[in-house]
């Protein structure tokens, strides 16, 4: 029986030191950065604020999915020795996963022996990496391939996300909302709260007036939602705004959140390039994601 290696991606915020201590390796895509192309992983071309720096100056960023030269390269450098788990972010964000079950069937086809399983993990950013990690914890179980999957397909709706932006240009440069939605909003200092509903779609179910009032949502609306555990972190990510997201931090400590431990961290590009600096969501497990967006 081969070995197993884990698969994750760029949208899935896993830095190089989390793939070296958990053995993943990491489908690049990449960004157009002021003129060149580079590697949109956390945060090995750019730091986070040369990013969140040239969007607050009005640098037009974009990201790209990852090249089926690159798919097929990771994918050939261990089909040999390994069998391949690759939880991969969500198809509704990313055409990444499709190019990747393709090429993954015409390499099973190829050759005899090959094992390709593709996840698509409901989820991106943080809550991609959850559902990598617990893939993780599974190999290192002694898991086999089909268990690992198995195992991991339950969780996916169970990860959740309260996230809310400081300004809506970004969602609009991204084709999240129109650009008149977006400038209305921002002159009404409107707020949405964005989740990954049920089909793992980036959607907003609500929108607050104030940056104060969308941060006390984001929390409000995790506590009443999650499954506290001491076993379990939760996640503060946030584009370039630590100081909003330790007083995010505060807010949760403040109501008796229950768990290991609560990390603030820079949401990677490809995710931050879309919702811009400031933006501040809150990741953890909890209540079934059942909510569905238009």
């Amino acid at each position: 029986m081969k070995e197993i290696k884990i698969f994750g991606d760029s949208c899935s915020d896993l830095t190089d030191e989390i793939r070296k201590k958990h053995d993943v390796v990491s489908i690049d895509q990449t960004i157009f950065f002021k003129g060149k192309e580079i590697s949109a992983d956390p945060w090995k071309d750019v730091t986070p604020q040369e990013l969140y720096g040239a969007l607050r100056e009005g640098n037009r960023i974009y990201t790209l999915p990852a090249t089926e030269y690159e798919i097929r390269r990771k994918f050939t450098k261990y089909m040999n020795d390994y069998d391949i788990v690759y939880v991969a972010a969500c198809e509704k964000l990313s055409t990444t996963i499709v190019k990747a079950r393709r090429i993954a069937e015409e390499l099973m086809q190829e050759n005899e022996g090959v094992r390709i399983e593709i996840v698509d993990s409901l989820n991106a950013s943080i809550g991609q990496l959850f559902v990598t990690l617990r893939a993780c914890q599974l190999r290192d179980e002694g898991k086999t391939v089909d268990e690992i999957i198995e195992g991991i397909k339950p969780i996916r709706k169970k990860i959740l996300q309260f996230a809310t932006v400081d300004n809506l240009t970004y969602l609009s440069k991204a084709e999240k909302i129109n650009a008149r939605s977006a400038m209305l909003g921002n002159l009404l200092n409107i707020k949405p709260i964005l989740i990954s509903d049920v089909d793992g779609r980036q959607v907003s179910m609500e929108s607050v007036k104030g940056r104060e009032k969308s941060l006390h949502t984001i929390v409000d609306r995790f506590i009443e939602n999650a499954e506290f555990s001491p076993e379990n972190s939760i996640y503060i990510i946030h584009g370039d705004d630590l100081d909003t997201a330790l007083k995010v931090k505060e807010m949760l400590t403040d109501r008796g959140c229950v768990c290991k431990e609560i990390k603030a961290v820079n949401v990677g590009p490809v995710i931050g390039i879309s919702t811009g600096p400031g933006m501040v969501g809150i990741f953890g497990y909890g209540k079934e994601v059942t909510f569905k967006g238009a």
